[in-house]
């Protein structure tokens, strides 16, 4: 028995090949900007929860350790620091991940009780690439 070889080729067309680069700009187009959305808004949240995290940590580690403990936050470096004397209990570097951190206070300390220590409320604003979520803490050391 003989083989015959089709002549025909197998292959792509120049034309075939421009519709689908076409294809692939425009849906990469629609979908970078989105994607790029969805990681700065997972980004942002990560970064609140890890403000909420100091905050929490803070009383619970006050009647613990039966000490003044202070949720220290610095704005220029974009870090959040849990510190008990000379011990640092908790630090997060929220500008490593391209966060930005405005406080109106530069520290938050509770007493050996629990209940916030100073006469002022604060708010802690965390911001990335325009969108920003805002915590606020009681003069008593309750965070909304």
């Amino acid at each position: 028995m003989r083989y015959v070889r089709s002549q025909h080729r197998q292959g792509i067309t120049l034309p075939e090949l421009a519709v689908a680069c076409t294809l692939i700009g425009l849906t990469s187009a629609i979908a970078v900007p989105r994607f790029s959305a969805f990681t700065n808004r997972l980004t942002l949240r990560s970064g609140t929860s890890d403000v909420r995290t100091a905050l929490a940590i803070a009383p619970i580690q006050a009647v613990r350790r039966g000490e003044f403990v202070a949720v220290v936050g610095d704005a220029t470096r974009g870090r959040i620091r849990v510190v008990s004397g000379a011990d640092t209990l908790y630090s997060r570097d929220l500008g490593a991940r391209g966060l930005t951190l405005a406080l109106t206070r530069d520290s938050i300390t509770w007493s050996p009780n629990g209940q916030g220590w100073g006469a002022a409320n604060t708010t802690i604003i965390v911001a990335r690439r325009g969108a920003a979520d805002t915590i606020t803490v009681s003069r008593l050391g309750r965070v909304r």
